[in-house]
């Protein structure tokens, strides 16, 4: 959907452009960025999904939502919470050490949800080219702290 509208963007406005169609291009490539995210490692769930899994109320879901214990995103045409699949391991658990990590994260005020989930996906030089994602469920909680507390620096 995203390469789409951005195919329609590029033809609408063309490559060239004023400085609002170049933000426009911008916007439009951030959008494609956020749907990528939104769908790596096997995309989101619902709240309801979640409360299913994790064998809770909805309303405890969202309680853990906004504790900063779970991580998600708000879709615009819904308002509804979308959920990474990632943050759950294969037992349909948390998991281990992802809510240490998020509080860390929280303390950095300019981190948005985005930049919460792009930390968690994107390969950092400091952790050997890895991504925290995978050490995480390595059970490497020491080397994603540590790289949490630069990343929110």
């Amino acid at each position: 959907m995203a390469q789409l509208v951005e195919v329609a963007f590029e033809f609408t406005l063309g490559a060239g452009g004023s400085r609002e169609d170049k933000l426009a291009r911008a916007h439009v490539r951030g959008l494609g960025a956020r749907q990528q995210l939104a769908e790596t490692e096997g995309g989101s769930w619902s709240s309801e999904d979640v409360a299913r899994l994790l064998q809770i109320s909805k309303t405890a879901v969202l309680k853990r939502l906004a504790a900063g214990r779970l991580l998600a995103w708000r879709e615009e045409r819904l308002q509804a919470a979308r959920f990474p699949r990632w943050q759950f391991d294969e037992h349909g658990h948390v998991l281990v050490g992802l809510e240490g990590v998020l509080e860390i994260l929280s303390h950095d005020e300019r981190l948005d949800v985005w930049g919460k989930i792009l930390f968690f996906l994107q390969e950092k030089a400091s952790l050997g080219r890895r991504r925290p994602l995978d050490l995480l469920r390595e059970g490497k909680l020491k080397q994603v702290i540590v790289a949490a507390q630069a990343y929110a620096e």
